[in-house]
């Protein structure tokens, strides 16, 4: 039990950590912020195919939280890979949308892990 604890915590680590790089990354040029979004979409990606792994097994609500927070970050990737060919102007908008994902993804494993310690208290 407590190993989905421990992985959805490190995975709400991971997903705080990828905000924290996009957030850093909006303050640098656009040519810097092209090269970085590569790297986060692969993060974003990988932390979204490892929560459905994790799926299975869980209540019904933690469930929910983490497949939004999967599909919150596979939009994540998306927007990153669509950044590449983003205009300059358009490059901002569209790290303040990944970073909304990836922020809501965070939240959404925050409830997951609230929900597993839930089911692990009421033992």
């Amino acid at each position: 039990m407590s190993n989905v604890k421990e992985t959805l915590e490190k995975a709400r680590s991971e997903a705080q950590d990828l905000h924290k790089k996009i957030d850093a990354d909006a303050a640098k040029d656009n040519a810097a912020l092209r090269a970085n979004v590569q790297d986060a979409a692969a993060k974003a990606q990988n932390l979204a195919a490892s929560l459905k792994t994790i799926v299975d097994g869980q209540r019904a609500d933690a469930k929910q939280r983490i497949a939004d927070a999967a599909s919150q970050l596979e939009d994540a990737a998306k927007q990153a890979r669509e950044m590449a060919s983003a205009s300059d102007a358009q490059l901002k908008e569209r790290n303040r949308a990944m970073l909304g994902k990836v922020r809501d993804a965070a939240e959404n494993l925050s409830q997951a892990v609230a929900s597993e310690r839930a089911k692990v208290a009421a033992k």
